[in-house]
C-alpha cells in the first residue's frame, strides 16, 4: 500500500518518485510477485491520507483505494525510482496489517456501478456542464496543466459523450478535472452512478465557485 496526499482516481496517471527505503522495498516485491504470475502487471494499492504526511510514516488513511498500476519504470543506480502509473480497479480495505516493512492491508475489489436508465439523462446533463466549466477554465487560464491535459476544445465534447463513456465511468471524468482530494474521495466512495453524478455535480459548483473569485 502507498499512502499519498492526493486521491487516484480509476483511468488517471500518477508519476511517482520513490526514494524511502520502504517502498524501495515495496516496489521490489511488486516486480517480484508480477514476475512469477503469468500475464501479471505490478501495481500496488493508493490510499489517501486523512491525517499525517506521506513521509516517515505513522498517518492515518482512509480504507477505499485504487490499484495503482505501474506502466513505466525507471530505476537509478542508488536505488531510487522514477514511475508512471494508472489508476485501474477500486478497493476497501478489510483489514491494515502492521506496516513491515511498509503498509500492507487485505482488501476486497469493488465492481463499478451499473447505468440505469434514469441515470442517462442525468449524465447527458453532467457531460454538457462540464463541456461549459471546462470551456470557463480554459478561458480564464485557471488550470493550465488541466487545460492542456484536455486536449483542444473540439475534443471536449466527445471526451465528456456519455455515449461513449469509458470502462471507469463518471470517475474517469472526474479524473480529467481540477478538483480537490476531499471530493475526489467521496468520488470514489460512492456506489451508485447517481451518487457520482450528484457529486462531480457538487464539485462542479465549487470551480465555478473559483471561477467567479477570479472574474
Amino acid at each position: 500500500m502507498f499512502p499519498l496526499g492526493g486521491v487516484l482516481l480509476p483511468g488517471e496517471l500518477l508519476p511517482l518518485r520513490i526514494f524511502e527505503p520502504r517502498y524501495r522495498a515495496l516496489l521490489d516485491d511488486c516486480l517480484t510477485a508480477a514476475a512469477v504470475t503469468p500475464d501479471a502487471t505490478p501495481g500496488f494499492g493508493v490510499v489517501l491520507i486523512a491525517r499525517g504526511h506521506e513521509v516517515g510514516g505513522g498517518d492515518v488513511r482512509h480504507d477505499v483505494g485504487t490499484i495503482a498500476r505501474v506502466d513505466q519504470l525507471h530505476r537509478e543506480r542508488d536505488g531510487r525510482a522514477a514511475l508512471v502509473c494508472t489508476g485501474s480497479r477500486r478497493f476497501q480495505v478489510v483489514e491494515w496489517l502492521p506496516d513491515d516493512p511498509y503498509p500492507r492491508a487485505r482488501i476486497a475489489h469493488l465492481d463499478e456501478p451499473t447505468i440505469s436508465a434514469t441515470d442517462r439523462p442525468r449524465l447527458v446533463e453532467l457531460g454538457g456542464r462540464i463541456v461549459e466549466v471546462v470551456d470557463r477554465i480554459r478561458s480564464a487560464h485557471l488550470d493550465r496543466d488541466s487545460a492542456d491535459d484536455l486536449g483542444s476544445r473540439s475534443s471536449e465534447a466527445e471526451m465528456f459523450d456519455p455515449s461513449a463513456l469509458g470502462p471507469h465511468g463518471v470517475l474517469g471524468w472526474a479524473a480529467r478535472l481540477p478538483i480537490g482530494p476531499a471530493d475526489r474521495q467521496q468520488l470514489l466512495v460512492a456506489t451508485t452512478v447517481a451518487e457520482q453524478i450528484a457529486l462531480l455535480d457538487d464539485a462542479l459548483d465549487g470551480i465555478e465557485a473559483v471561477l467567479r473569485f477570479r472574474g
